[in-house]
């Protein structure tokens, strides 16, 4: 009776010691997880035991999945996956600066616009101001009755249109 007395506290003792050892194992592991600080390694930890299992489990082989299928002697899938690389490669920015070509205008173009249509309005006023004999009397001379008696102004709002439509062109 002392023996079994002394086997049960034996096995009493290998148990707590198996409760203890299995207790400080995962409190090392905890540990150690909060160390790294970062939940991406836990779960990476977890994917890694998950795929250890699945592969334990597992009948086939990983040579059976092809990782790169355009290595495969099927000229189909080749092209398939030649057609999906090239897609994926139109839709990703591209991070490098490229040059590009220098389309503006020359250094002349805007103020020669400008200058443009000043001399418009500057005509437009000074037909308005000497009754349309001034700064081409001929209109006023010639064209008494007629449509072209205004040909100044006409000949103002001209010069101001090409102004304005040369600065719609400016970049």
């Amino acid at each position: 009776m002392a023996l079994e007395k002394k086997s049960t506290t034996d096995d009493a003792d290998k148990s707590s010691e198996k409760v203890s050892k299995k207790s400080s194992d995962k409190n090392s592991a905890k540990s150690a997880e909060k160390d790294k600080g970062s939940k991406k390694d836990s779960a990476a930890s977890e994917k890694t035991k998950k795929k250890s299992t699945a592969d334990k489990g597992s009948k086939k082989s990983s040579s059976s999945k092809k990782k790169h299928p355009e290595r495969s002697g099927n000229p189909a899938k080749a092209a398939k996956a030649l057609e999906e690389e090239s897609r994926a490669a139109a839709n990703r920015v591209s991070r490098t600066p490229k040059k590009i070509k220098d389309t503006a205008s020359p250094r002349w173009y805007a103020p020669t616009m400008v200058t443009l249509l000043v001399i418009g309005l500057l005509w437009v006023v000074a037909t308005y101001l000497f009754g349309g004999r001034y700064p081409l009397p001929y209109f006023a001379e010639h064209h008494v009755g007629d449509w072209l008696y205004n040909g100044n102004l006409y000949i103002g709002f001209l010069i101001m249109l090409s102004g304005f439509l040369g600065l719609l062109r400016w970049k």
